[in-house]
């Protein structure tokens, strides 16, 4: 019985070490990328798929596959201009969450002439409504495949060069 509690409050104390730790862990690194194309997208094998399509097609991509890099990189590294800007951000909208998509809004805002496309393969009527309030973003539905994709990042990036 005396084993069962030892090992009780052994769990208990690491579960509190645990959660200090993740508390105290304040994330100040910089979130950067390299590339023309901010790619934010968690899962690693659409991730991977995306990027070899997009450097087959000779974009340089950058990938950032943490909700909470890609906050810290769209609020405030790419709002304060501290980080290069990317030419074009492709972006997994239920990965963001919330503030992330509020953060992607404002950049949109201040920064019109960066072109967005969000996809995302499963949604909602409240995710639907936010990706829509991203301004000027290109949105492709759960129904698009990769091949969809390839079609609006050339489009995209044909229409930013003939400016």
């Amino acid at each position: 019985m005396m084993g069962a509690s030892a090992v009780l409050n052994q769990n208990r104390a690491v579960s509190r070490a645990g959660q200090a730790a993740f508390r105290a862990d304040p994330r100040r690194r910089t979130v950067v990328f390299q590339g023309q194309v901010l790619l934010i997208e968690n899962l690693k094998e659409r991730s991977q798929l995306m990027r070899d399509m997009l450097t087959q097609e000779r974009f340089e991509v950058g990938v950032v596959d943490d909700a909470r890099d890609a906050l810290e990189l769209l609020s405030q590294g790419l709002l304060s201009g501290q980080s290069k800007q990317p030419e074009l951000i492709l972006c997994n909208a239920r990965m963001l969450g919330d503030a992330g998509l509020a953060a992607l809004t404002r950049l949109a805002e201040s920064h019109p002439d960066v072109p967005v496309i969000l996809y995302s393969p499963f949604t909602s009527p409240k995710l639907r409504a936010a990706m829509a309030r991203v301004e000027g973003a290109f949105i492709l539905d759960a129904s698009s495949d990769l091949e969809d994709l390839r079609a609006a990042v050339l489009s995209l990036a044909a229409s930013r060069q003939s400016l």
